[in-house]
């Protein structure tokens, strides 16, 4: 059998780091939503043999480091479904290394497919408690809806959807190491004034000035001025985004559009200056097919 699933990029409209804990996790708390920015995975079982994968990006490895393969051998340990051969193919398409939540998206991909697959009774909630052993962002993807996520990221607080908007994604040449971010924030502790629960009530109403105006990343507290991040959220602010805002660890920049007019005009002009930009809506509802649960 064979089953395909979309793996949609995830944006952070608003994200708040606590202190480090003793278990050397920090809590979080943030605004989560999709970009219709996909990456693809296709899931055939019946092939006999072990677990096996292949990726159109020779930088990625398809060993047991890969997030899909462990997230495939943790579905089967968990559910005590019998594998009885599974080969994962992954079409790369989201940006590595930006903070867009890209192999977060794609173990979800895995779980989401391998649950149609072997276990379709199995409700999707069992699958987000799961993905929490892969990374703190897999169970929001899992989910894959505008949500809260607090704590390491099992507490999801379904919210209301975005009201249709674009996206401009801009991510530069350069990675930001999340190890190393994280860092940063323990070594400064700044004092950052991010408006998570602002959003969520901006949300309810569905007033874009507020969630535009509420958009935040404490992250951002630590780069150094002069950081390129904030000369692409410069760029794009003067090329018509309501905002700009680092997503996750970084590098990657969105501006929040609200005439898709003027976000493909940007994108056009960031483009040739950053070549990985893209124009990408919201993710709509029911669509695309392929991501329904």
């Amino acid at each position: 059998m064979k089953v395909t699933e979309l793996a949609p990029a995830k944006l952070n409209l608003t994200l708040e780091v606590g202190e480090k804990q003793a278990d050397g996790y920090h809590a979080v708390q943030s605004v989560m939503s999709c970009a219709a920015l996909y990456d693809e995975i296709t899931l055939k079982s019946g092939m006999g043999g072990e677990i096996t994968m292949d990726c159109d990006c020779a930088q990625l490895p398809c060993d047991d480091t890969n997030l899909c393969i462990r997230a495939a051998r943790l579905f089967f340990r968990k559910t005590g479904a019998v594998c009885d051969g599974l080969h994962i193919s992954l079409v790369k398409r989201i940006p590595m290394q930006a903070g867009l939540g890209g192999g977060s998206a794609d173990a979800a991909a895995v779980l989401r497919g391998l649950r149609k697959l072997y276990r379709p009774e199995m409700m999707i909630k069992d699958l987000e408690r799961m993905a929490i052993e892969l990374g703190s962002d897999v169970p929001f993807c899992v989910r894959g809806v505008t949500t809260m996520v607090r704590g390491r990221g099992e507490q999801l607080l379904k919210l209301p959807k975005l009201p249709l908007c674009w996206f401009v994604i801009c991510k530069p040449d350069f990675s930001l190491s999340t190890a190393e971010m994280y860092a940063e924030l323990d070594r400064k502790q700044p004092q950052c004034a991010i408006d998570s629960l602002g959003v969520t009530k901006a949300l309810e109403y569905q007033d874009m000035l507020e969630i535009s105006q509420r958009l935040g990343n404490c992250f951002e507290a630590v780069l150094e001025a002069d950081s390129e991040i904030f000369s692409i959220k410069k760029k794009l602010l003067a090329a018509g985004a309501r905002n700009a805002c680092m997503s996750g660890s970084g590098s990657a920049v969105y501006g929040l559009f609200t005439e898709e007019g003027a976000a493909k005009a940007a994108a056009e002009t960031l483009k040739k200056e950053y070549p990985q930009t893209c124009k990408r809506s919201i993710l709509k509802p029911g669509l695309p097919k392929a991501f329904k649960n």
